[in-house]
């Protein structure tokens, strides 16, 4: 059963693009974090891959676009992510998908800046995703763990490395010492953004499938040292917008966030190199 947000924006969705492109879309899948059965109303995107039936024009793009407007005028709060693909398009990276259309951040992109459409994305959709408008298509694409592990090791050493780097500048800040609302805010969503996403990537080398953000913390719990298990915690309690904070210095939280997202770094690195050549 679909979470009642989600329910509710898929059909409002699913009549306006009736409404305003009719005979257009044939299928709606959903992927992600509810395909996943871990969607968090207020935190969790609502994922979606709508299967079309011809090119998209400008006129059915203008078209595209009028529909998400209605749903956005009526359900201001939901955050709709998702692409207009033919089904021989399905599978396909996105730099050879042309044109292409995806909706993210409230608005159409036609230039597909943005595309979330990666080994990740098909992996999912072929293996748990969910139908939930017109009839099911036949997802034929190549969605092998080969592919998915060589995406996540370039993506564990090129995204994320960025982003622990970027951390690791940010030892010793003095700024990190006051009790601002904003501080607080900003390693709030450092927590939650790297450690579930980075348990994500190790989840994937280490157990040769997929998870969500909240499997990623329930896996990481169970296979972390102790000694960082309080940030994990915080950061499911955090996607899940609960208040609890087990760290009342935000520079000890920024080391031990740092320590611990080495220790995946490296745990995965070392778990990729160990696989078997193709």
């Amino acid at each position: 059963m679909l979470p009642s947000t989600v329910e509710l924006t898929i059909n409002k969705l699913t009549r306006a693009l009736q409404l305003r492109v009719p005979g257009l879309v044939q299928s709606v899948y959903l992927y992600g974090s509810v395909a996943l059965d871990a969607y968090v109303e207020g935190t969790s995107d609502i994922d979606f891959v709508a299967i079309v039936t011809k090119p998209l024009t400008a006129e059915l793009q203008q078209g595209i676009a009028e529909a998400h407007r209605d749903v956005e005028f009526e359900l201001p709060k939901t955050d709709l992510m998702g692409a207009y693909l033919q089904q021989e398009q399905l599978g396909l990276p996105a730099p050879a998908i042309r044109p292409l259309t995806v909706y993210y951040e409230k608005a159409l992109h036609t230039d597909g800046h943005g595309a979330d459409l990666n080994p990740v994305t098909w992996y999912t959709l072929k293996h748990y995703g969910l139908c939930v408008y017109g009839p099911a298509v036949a997802l034929e694409y190549d969605a092998s763990i080969g592919p998915l592990l060589r995406y996540v090791f370039r993506n564990m050493n090129g995204y994320w490395l960025g982003w622990m780097r970027r951390l690791e500048e940010r030892l010793g800040d003095p700024n990190l010492s006051c009790c601002d609302s904003l501080v607080q805010d900003m390693m709030d969503e450092a927590v939650e953004w790297c450690v579930l996403g980075m348990l994500r990537q190790l989840y994937t080398i280490r157990e040769h499938g997929i998870t969500s953000k909240l499997g990623a913390g329930e896996y990481g719990l169970r296979i972390v040292p102790a000694q960082w298990r309080g940030l994990i915690v915080e950061a499911v309690a955090i996607k899940r917008r609960e208040p609890l904070r087990l760290y009342e210095s935000q520079q000890q939280r920024l080391r031990e966030l740092v320590e611990l997202l080495r220790y995946v770094h490296a745990e995965s690195n070392r778990l990729y190199e160990e696989l078997p050549a193709e």
